[in-house]
C-alpha cells in the first residue's frame, strides 16, 4: 500500500487483522488496487505521494469512513475522493473487498473545475455518465482478480472523462446556483466540444469562442476563473494525447512525428519543446522506456 502512494498506508498492528493486495501500475502512472481482507482498520498519511487524485470503492462488506473530526458509514458501491497525501482512516468490521484507484495530477489536472481540497468527499452517482462511472470501477476490480490485462489507455481516459462530471455535479462549483454554477457548468461544455478537436490544427482560442457563441475576451476571461487559459489546456491536453499513444503498443507502428500531427501539432520541433518542457523527457525516450516495459513483460 505504501508502494502504490495509497491515503491509507498504515494497517493497525491487530492480532486478528490480515488481507490480501492485488495491484497494477500502468505506463501512464494509474495505479489500480484491490484489498480485500477481515476486521481492520486501514490508516494513516503517505508522506511524500505523488501528487495525485485517488478514489475508493467499497465493493463488500461495511466501512466507516474517518476524516478529522467527520465520520461517515459505507456500504457497497459507495466512492469515496480525495487528493493524495490525504489523512484518513477506514475501518472495516468485517470482511471486505475494497477497490482503490491513483490518478496522477497531470492525467487531470487541467479537466478539474478547481484544485481538489485538502479533505475526503462522498461521490454519488446520479446520472448515466456516473452509475457508468460505478459500472468501469467495479470492472477494474473484476480484471483485477482474474489478472487481466492489455491496453490500459483507453481505460484510463474512459475514467477520466467519466470521473470529472461526477465530481463536478456532486458538490464542486457546477454543482451551485446562480452564476458561478452557470459558469462552471460552460467551463465543461467548452472542455468537452475542445476534446471532439484536439486533432484538429485550426482550434484555437477564437474558433472555440465562436462555436460557444462568446467573445474571445469573455472566454478567456472564463478559463481564467478555473486558473487556466484556453491555449495552455489545449496544449496540455494535446500532449496528454500524444503521450498516451507514445506509451501505447496499438500506435508503435506511427512515427513521432505522425503522432504529433495527429493531434493538432504543426511542426514536430515545437511538439518536442513542448513536450520536454511537460515531462521532463523527449517523446522519443517515453517511447523508448514504453518498448523496454513491452519486451520485459
Amino acid at each position: 500500500m505504501r508502494r502504490l502512494q495509497l491515503p491509507f498506508a498504515d494497517p493497525a498492528r491487530e492480532a486478528e487483522a490480515d488481507g490480501t493486495v492485488m495491484a497494477v501500475t500502468t505506463p501512464m502512472g494509474f495505479e489500480y488496487a484491490l484489498v480485500a481482507g477481515g476486521p481492520q482498520v486501514i490508516a494513516g498519511r503517505t508522506p511524500g505521494a505523488v501528487p495525485g487524485l485517488w478514489l475508493g470503492l467499497l465493493i463488500e462488506g461495511c466501512a466507516r469512513l474517518e476524516f478529522g473530526e467527520d465520520s461517515v458509514d459505507l456500504s457497497p458501491g459507495m466512492l469515496i475522493y480525495g487528493a493524495t497525501g490525504v489523512d484518513a482512516a477506514l475501518r472495516f468490521g468485517g470482511r471486505f473487498r475494497q477497490l482503490f484507484v491513483r490518478i496522477p495530477k497531470v492525467a487531470i489536472d487541467t479537466r478539474l473545475l478547481a484544485p481538489v481540497g485538502e479533505r475526503v468527499s462522498i461521490l454519488e452517482p446520479e446520472t448515466l455518465s456516473g452509475h457508468a462511472l460505478l459500472a468501469l470501477l467495479h470492472s477494474i476490480a473484476g480484471s483485477l482478480e482474474a489478472d487481466r490485462g492489455g491496453e490500459h489507455g483507453p481505460v484510463e481516459s474512459a475514467l477520466v472523462e467519466l470521473l470529472v462530471p461526477a465530481m463536478a455535479r456532486s458538490g464542486g462549483a457546477a454543482a451551485r446556483g446562480g452564476m458561478e454554477g452557470q459558469r462552471a457548468r460552460q467551463f465543461e461544455r467548452v472542455c468537452r466540444a475542445i476534446e471532439t478537436r484536439l486533432g484538429d490544427p485550426a482550434l484555437s482560442v477564437r474558433s472555440v469562442a465562436a462555436g460557444e457563441g462568446v467573445s474571445v475576451r469573455y472566454l478567456q476571461q472564463l478559463f481564467a476563473r478555473f486558473g487556466q487559459t484556453v491555449i495552455g489546456y489545449i496544449k496540455a491536453r494535446r500532449l496528454e494525447r500524444a503521450r498516451a499513444e507514445l506509451r501505447s503498443p496499438l500506435h508503435a507502428q506511427l512515427s513521432i512525428s505522425e503522432i504529433c500531427y495527429r493531434w493538432g501539432f504543426s511542426q514536430s520541433a515545437h511538439f518536442s519543446r513542448a513536450y520536454r518542457e511537460r515531462y521532463g523527457e523527449a517523446p522519443r525516450d517515453t517511447r523508448n522506456r514504453a518498448r523496454g516495459a513491452d519486451g520485459a513483460a
